[in-house]
């Protein structure tokens, strides 16, 4: 069965909709100690020529579409770890090729890959029986799409062949990883008890790649405003450099999340934020925004979502992806919200681990487990046919996609 990644039908009418020439774009660059780190910055309408993105495809494009995924792969370890370099790069390719013989795309994608010592780097060493921080993953750039009012990943939009569009970056899915990480490999015989399968490891941050990823979180480097939980705020800036404030964003992967308690679509909400009579000013600069929200949205009716949300997004079994043609809550892929306190990037944007742990569905839990190899999951999950990717992950990346 292949899953086919093409853009939902609608953003073929909206594909010129973008938003005017000083939007701001979403991206994600990670840094260890910043795994999550996202800036927002300008981005300009460009025009594709038909040569461009002809010569773009019949450069990039395997002859037989088996591994649709580019790596530009840069280790920093390399005169230490020579072997360990080797590995992870193979490794890459491996994930592209299992994810390709899955998800069928129109146009391959680059991913910019690096191997780090985030103890020598950034001082994040391991300490204790605590966790090691093992890497991330995600889209390079978030672009909105102004007529459907939702952000989207790169990578999705660029299934499609947008003659005029928000600027790419350079790279579709930006992926760091700590070189200090206890990884086993295929090569190495068994795996050990506190080891980590960095197939599993890079085929999970892959598919947050690809869209797997809720705008709903902590945007407090962009709002100033700690402990609330909202989609992607959206800011524009004029050609004199004034700010406009432009609302919030969902992400394409919020169109389908729901309440598990009565099936409301969590679209309600943003709609209800969206009332905030602040959306729309107009001023002179990021700190004069930031200093006009920061006193007046927490006295706000629309305040008391980002409330109501928090509560919602630490309660067990809360929410679920659900396509629009199911009308049965059971047929949901539950999603991650029993951490307390709310961990973001790991609450909402990953599915619920006690749920799937020995499913077919394990790939998309936030917690790996150690000594548990990708194949020994696989086969706990019953042997799915297509492999780590489950039967309501692949569901959801059609949903999206």
């Amino acid at each position: 069965m292949k899953i086919h990644l093409l853009l939902i039908t609608f953003l073929l009418i909206f594909a010129n909709d973008v938003l005017s020439d000083h939007a701001f774009c979403l991206d994600f660059l990670p840094d260890p100690t910043n795994l999550s780190h996202k800036i927002q910055r300008p981005c300009p309408v460009v025009k594709s020529s038909d040569a461009d993105r002809k010569r773009a495809i019949s450069v990039a494009t395997p002859a037989n579409n088996s591994d649709m995924f580019t790596v530009s792969f840069s280790c920093l370890v390399e005169n230490e770890k020579p072997d360990l370099c080797r590995k992870v790069e193979n490794a890459f390719y491996t994930a592209g090729q299992i994810i390709s013989s899955s998800i069928k795309f129109n146009t391959p994608l680059v991913v910019n890959a690096s191997l780090v010592d985030f103890c020598k780097s950034a001082g994040i060493c391991q300490s204790g029986t605590g966790r090691l921080t093992l890497g991330g993953a995600g889209p390079s750039r978030f672009i909105p799409i102004e007529k459907d009012q939702r952000v989207y990943p790169q990578p999705l939009l660029k299934q499609l062949d947008i003659e005029n569009h928000l600027e790419y970056s350079p790279y579709d899915i930006n992926a760091l990883f700590n070189s200090e990480g206890n990884y086993w490999f295929e090569e190495d015989g068994p795996i050990k008890p506190d080891q980590s399968d960095f197939l599993f490891v890079i085929l999970h941050e892959l598919i947050h790649g690809l869209g797997f990823c809720s705008g709903w979180d902590d945007h407090s480097e962009f709002l100033g405003i700690k402990n609330m939980i909202t989609p992607a705020p959206l800011l524009l800036t004029t050609s004199t450099g004034q700010v406009i404030f432009g609302g919030f964003r969902e992400f394409i992967f919020d169109k389908f999340v729901i309440l598990l308690s009565d099936g409301t679509y969590l679209s309600n909400f943003t709609t209800e934020l969206n009332k905030f009579s602040g959306i729309g000013t107009i001023h002179n600069s990021m700190n004069d925004f930031l200093h006009y929200f920061i006193n007046t949205f927490p006295s706000s009716p629309e305040y008391q979502i980002t409330q109501k949300m928090m509560n919602i997004s630490t309660t067990s079994k809360s929410l679920g992806i659900l396509s629009l043609n199911k009308t049965d809550i059971k047929d949901a892929f539950i999603l991650e919200t029993s951490l307390i306190p709310y961990l973001p990037k790991s609450s909402i944007s990953h599915c619920d681990y006690t749920t799937y742990t020995k499913s077919s569905d394990f790939l998309m839990r936030y917690l790996q487990d150690p000594g548990v190899s990708l194949k020994k999951s696989i086969h706990l999950g019953g042997n799915y046919e297509n492999g780590p990717i489950g039967p309501k992950l692949a569901e959801t990346l059609s949903l999206i996609g």
